[in-house]
C-alpha cells in the first residue's frame, strides 16, 4: 500500500511539472488575437453561442462559451483553451505510456513529441477544435488500455460518441476501439445495448444545433432548423465536393504530403523508435498491434480523400498512434538510454520546433482584416472573396461590435441559404433593398441546397444579377471588393465599371471622379517577425502586389505625393 501511495506520488509530481512547464512555453508562444482561416468565426461563436462551420462542433462551442466570457479578451481566452486543452491530453498520454514504459523519465519522450511537434503545437497557441478532438483520442486509448470491468465499455462509448460532437475525424479511432472490444472482450448483447444507450445519450449533444437555430442564435451556421438540415451539417454535406473524388494522381499526391507531415513531427530521427515499436508490438501483443493499425490505416485512406489546405490536423489519430508505437519502441531501448540525456533530447526537440510553430507577438490576422477596412465610408458595401480577410471580421462585429455602419458580405457565403438569412438578420436596410434580386436567386438556390433538379447558368445568371443589385444600391456611399487575386464572379458583375487599387480593396466606379486616394500613413499592418505560415506569406505577397497596384495607379494619375507615401509604406513592410 506505501509503495502505491508512493507510485501515485511520484505520478502526480511528475504530471504537475509536464502541466506547468508545457504551459509556459504554450503561453510564451500563444497567439494574441484572432489567426487565419476559422479563427475569427469560431471565436464569434464562442462567444455568441452560435453554430460553427460543418459539423457545427456543439461541445467545443459549450466549453468555449464559458471561457470566452472570462475575464479579459475573449479571443485570448479561447487560445489559451487550446492551450490547457493539449496540457491535459499530455498529462494522460504520459499516463498512458508510463504503463508502457514503466521508466518516468523515458516516458517525457513520446510526450514531448506528442505536445511539440507541429500539427498539435500550431493548434495548441490558437483557438481551434482540434486539441479537444486529441484529448478525446488520447482518453479514449488511456481507458482502454485500463480495460477491466464492463463499466469501462459504457465510459469508452460515452466517451466516443461525445468526442463525434467535437469533430467527426474521431471515428478513425472509434470503429476500431468498438471493433477491438467486441472481439477481444465479448461483451453480452445486453451490455452492448446499454453501452449503445450511453453513447445516444453523449451524441444528443448535437441537438443544441437545432435548439439554437430555433433560439435565433446570431451565427446559425447550415439553419439546421430540422432533422434534415442536421444531418447535413452533421456530415458536412457542403464539402463532400472535396471528398472520394480524386484522381490516382491526387491520391498520391495527398499521401506523400501525409507521410511528410507525420514524419516531419517525429522529427525524422524519432522514426527508428518508431519502427521498432511496430515490431515489438506485432511480436508481443498482436491483437494491439492491429487495433492501433488499423486507426493509422482508417484515418490516412480518409485523408488522403478530402482535398482540402488545413488537412494537417485531420492526421491527429494516426498521429497519436504512433507516438503510443513510439513509446513501445523506447521500451524495446530504454535500458540503453543514459536518463541524463532524456531532458536535453527534449528541450532540442523543443527548440528546433519552435520557430514554425510560434505565433508570440502574431497579430497580423486581425491587423490584416481591419486595414481592409480602414478609411471606408459610413454605410458602404465590401464584398469578401477571401476567408482569411472576413473571418476575422465577424469577431470584430459579433464581439467587439465594430464597423456596424459597414456591410461586409463574404461572397461564397452567399451560395448558402443560411447566410442569406443572417444578411437579412445583420444588414436589414440593406437586404429590403435587394431584397427581389435575392428573392429570385434563393428559387434556383433552394434547389440546389435540396438536391431538386436546377440549371447550372440560371442559378449562375442569378447569382451575379444579385451581386450587380448589392453593388448598385450602395453605389453612392461605395462600394469595394476585397479579392486578392482576380475572382470571376467578381469580374462578370457590372463589367463596365472600373476596378480602382484603393489600399487593400478595389473600389467599384463608374469613372475616377471624385476619386479619394488611400492615406498609406495611417495603414498599421506589419510584416510579422516570424514567418512560419504558407497562409500568412500568401496575404503578404498579396499585400505588397496590392500596394505596388496603387503605386501604378496613382503615378498613372499623377497623384505623385500619395504614390510616395505608398512606396515608403512597401519599402517599410
Amino acid at each position: 500500500m506505501k509503495v502505491c501511495r508512493q507510485s501515485a506520488r511520484s505520478d502526480f509530481l511528475v504530471c504537475a511539472v509536464i502541466a506547468i512547464v508545457f504551459f509556459v512555453i504554450y503561453l510564451f508562444s500563444l497567439c494574441p488575437t484572432v489567426y487565419l482561416i476559422d479563427s475569427g468565426e469560431l471565436a464569434a461563436v464562442s462567444y455568441t453561442l452560435g453554430i460553427a462551420h460543418p459539423t457545427g462542433y456543439p461541445l467545443y462551442t459549450l466549453i468555449s462559451y464559458f471561457f470566452a466570457h472570462l475575464p479579459g479578451e475573449p479571443i485570448f481566452n479561447l487560445n489559451l483553451l487550446s492551450a490547457l486543452t493539449t496540457i491535459c491530453s499530455a498529462v494522460f498520454l504520459y499516463l498512458l505510456v508510463y504503463d508502457i514504459i514503466k521508466d518516468r523519465i523515458a516516458a517525457l519522450i513520446p510526450v514531448v513529441i506528442f505536445s511539440f511537434a507541429p500539427t498539435v503545437w500550431r493548434i495548441s497557441v490558437t483557438n481551434e477544435v482540434y486539441p479537444l478532438t486529441a484529448l478525446f483520442i488520447v482518453i479514449i486509448l488511456f481507458v482502454l488500455y485500463r480495460l477491466r470491468s464492463i463499466k469501462y465499455l459504457y465510459l469508452i462509448m460515452y466517451l466516443m460518441a461525445l468526442a463525434f460532437t467535437n469533430h467527426i475525424i474521431v471515428f478513425s479511432v472509434a470503429v476500431p476501439v468498438f471493433v477491438y472490444i467486441m472481439f477481444k472482450y465479448r461483451p453480452r448483447f445486453n451490455r452492448i445495448l446499454v453501452s449503445l444507450i450511453f453513447a445516444l445519450f453523449a451524441i444528443s449533444m448535437y441537438l443544441y444545433l437545432i435548439t439554437r437555430t430555433n433560439a435565433n442564435a446570431s451565427i446559425a451556421w447550415g439553419n439546421t432548423n430540422d432533422l434534415q438540415r442536421l444531418i447535413w451539417h452533421i456530415t458536412g454535406k457542403q464539402y463532400r465536393v472535396w471528398m472520394f473524388s480524386q484522381s490516382m494522381q491526387e491520391l498520391t499526391k495527398n499521401l506523400a504530403r501525409g507521410l511528410t507531415i507525420l514524419f516531419r513531427d517525429f522529427l525524422y530521427v524519432m522514426i527508428l523508435p518508431l519502427l521498432m515499436g511496430l515490431f515489438y508490438l506485432f511480436k508481443k501483443e498482436r491483437s494491439r498491434f492491429w487495433l492501433l493499425i488499423s486507426i493509422i490505416l482508417i484515418n490516412v485512406c480518409y485523408v488522403i480523400n478530402y482535398s482540402i489546405p488545413d488537412i494537417e490536423s485531420y492526421y491527429l489519430p494516426a498521429f497519436i498512434t504512433l507516438v503510443i508505437f513510439t513509446a513501445y519502441g523506447i521500451k524495446m531501448i530504454k535500458k540503453y538510454m543514459k536518463s541524463y540525456f532524456v531532458l536535453p533530447g527534449a528541450l532540442v526537440f523543443i527548440l528546433l520546433n519552435y520557430h514554425p510553430n510560434t505565433l508570440r507577438n502574431n497579430t497580423f490576422a486581425m491587423d490584416y482584416s481591419r486595414s481592409h477596412l480602414e478609411q471606408l465610408p459610413k454605410n458602404s458595401l465590401v464584398i469578401c472573396a477571401f476567408w482569411d480577410i472576413y473571418s476575422p471580421t465577424i469577431y470584430l462585429k459579433e464581439v467587439h461590435n465594430t464597423y456596424q455602419d459597414i456591410v461586409i458580405i463574404d461572397k461564397e457565403l452567399l451560395r448558402r441559404t443560411w447566410y442569406i438569412k443572417y444578411i437579412q438578420t445583420k444588414y436589414p436596410d440593406f437586404y429590403n433593398e435587394v431584397s427581389p434580386a435575392i428573392d429570385d436567386y434563393l428559387e434556383e438556390l433552394y434547389k440546389f441546397e435540396y438536391g431538386k433538379h436546377f440549371n447550372p447558368q440560371v442559378i449562375q445568371r442569378k447569382f451575379i444579377h444579385m451581386l450587380e443589385a448589392f453593388m448598385r444600391s450602395r453605389m453612392r456611399q461605395g462600394v469595394y471588393l476585397a479579392m486578392p487575386s482576380p475572382d470571376r464572379d467578381l469580374d462578370q458583375s457590372l463589367p463596365n465599371y472600373l476596378r480602382i487599387p484603393r489600399g487593400l480593396v478595389y473600389e467599384i466606379k463608374k469613372d475616377t471622379a471624385g476619386y479619394v486616394p488611400f492615406d498609406f500613413t495611417k495603414l498599421d499592418l506589419n510584416r510579422p517577425k516570424t514567418m512560419n505560415d504558407e497562409r500568412l506569406a500568401y496575404s503578404i505577397a498579396v499585400t505588397r502586389n496590392m500596394v505596388s497596384n496603387n503605386i501604378q495607379y496613382l503615378t498613372a494619375l499623377g497623384m505623385n505625393e500619395s504614390a510616395l507615401q505608398a512606396r515608403v509604406w512597401l519599402g517599410d513592410f
